[in-house]
């Protein structure tokens, strides 16, 4: 005797006007905060290699250990330009993904 269990899948109903709201306002606070995020590691990678050129041009007084914190982190401007890249990507995952959340069903 053989028995078949058949896969029922259920049907995929449209997201509730609350559920919509509330995930619109999560993404988007989401997406602010990525956002900003990227902004802020983007500015320190471009700003800890110059900072030192340009307090030296403008005669800024900067301490030594100032310098050398500024010069140490000049160095992992990297690791600052892969944190943007990271967030950036991450925004976009979220709003893809929340895109995704409120397309309506594929009908069959």
């Amino acid at each position: 005797m053989t028995a078949s269990f058949a896969q029922i899948q259920p049907a995929r109903s449209e997201p509730t006007p609350a559920a919509v709201v509330t995930a619109t306002v999560v993404a988007g606070v989401a997406v602010l905060t990525l956002i900003t995020a990227g902004i802020t590691f983007l500015a320190l990678a471009v700003a800890f290699p110059t900072a030192i050129p340009i307090a030296q041009a403008y005669n800024v007084p900067v301490s030594a250990t100032d310098m050398a914190i500024a010069a140490r982190f000049a160095e992992l401007w990297w690791a600052f330009a892969a944190l943007a890249f990271a967030s950036f990507a991450s925004a976009t995952l979220v709003v893809v993904k929340l895109i995704s959340f409120l397309s309506p069903a594929p009908r069959d």
